[in-house]
């Protein structure tokens, strides 16, 4: 069986700041991508709009999730969503780190129309849809580079050349083929389950935290129960000493009124 694997998922874009700053902060993002994903044997497209990102990983299994994870971690990405995931066939992107599509106004006009079918809800994109649109859309830029030199043979046919180029939206559907990983889709949970472990370790952590607060809590509160104990201890031992030398004060007043008392009819005999 074929250890290849292949993931799609979309985020939103979490790049705040000038356009040159995020335009900086795509150059980063694709750099590590085509550095990291060259030593991983990892391929595949990805598509970036000022709302969200797009992304197709594919490679051996363990490359896929690592890379993946990766991903979930970088906070310049949030919401990440899974929307297919499984063993594939064949590389829809076998010559490609991570080829960066769709900043053409076709590109984003697809990438709108989907994120519209999904009524703009990440977990509700289709995965399929996704993938044929990147896939799509980088078989038609590698043809656009391949056909420079015949282009101005058609250009003479008058303005209705953007009209023309209408037809360029049928290298699209070639994509369709590449959908058969709709049938493994039973091992699509490996990498929601990464998702799932990645936000467990989180919540362990926390609970972590919550418990040593709570222990030194406890021990707070065992001291002070200590402390008050000794106060009261100390209070019981100076209200009995009060008692003590308030009872030898009544009896030595008692006792020099019975010597007063003694000495009266001496006085008077006298």
């Amino acid at each position: 069986m074929s250890d290849l694997y292949r993931l799609v998922y979309a985020s939103k874009n979490l790049i705040q700041g000038p356009d040159h700053e995020v335009a900086a902060a795509m150059r980063q993002i694709l750099d590590a991508s085509q550095r990291n994903n060259r030593a991983a044997g990892v391929t595949g497209a990805l598509m970036f709009n000022g709302g969200a990102f797009a992304q197709v990983l594919e490679g051996p299994r363990a490359g896929v999730e690592e890379t993946f994870e990766r991903i979930q971690r970088d906070e310049r990405h949030g919401d990440v969503t899974v929307l297919q995931c499984g063993p594939a066939e064949a590389r829809g992107f076998p010559d490609w780190s991570m080829a960066f599509v769709g900043q053409s106004a076709r590109g984003q006009a697809l990438w709108c129309g989907l994120a519209a079918e999904s009524g703009f809800d990440l977990a509700r994109l289709d995965g399929d849809g996704v993938f044929a649109m990147l896939h799509g859309l980088v078989l038609e830029e590698e043809g656009v580079s391949i056909t420079v030199a015949p282009a101005p043979v058609q250009a003479p046919t008058g303005p209705r050349a953007v009209a023309a180029q209408a037809p360029a939206a049928a290298p699209v559907p070639p994509a369709a083929p590449a959908r058969p990983p709709e049938a493994p889709l039973p091992e699509a949970g490996s990498a929601a389950l990464a998702v799932i472990r990645t936000a467990l370790a989180r919540e362990r952590d926390r609970a972590h935290a919550l418990s040593a607060e709570v222990d030194d809590l406890a021990v707070a509160l065992a001291s002070h129960r200590d402390e008050l104990a000794s106060l009261r201890a100390e209070r019981d031992h100076w209200a009995e000493r009060a008692r003590v030398l308030a009872g030898m004060l009544c009896r030595e007043v008692e006792e020099v009124r019975h010597g007063e008392a003694t000495l009266a009819p001496r006085r008077a005999v006298a």
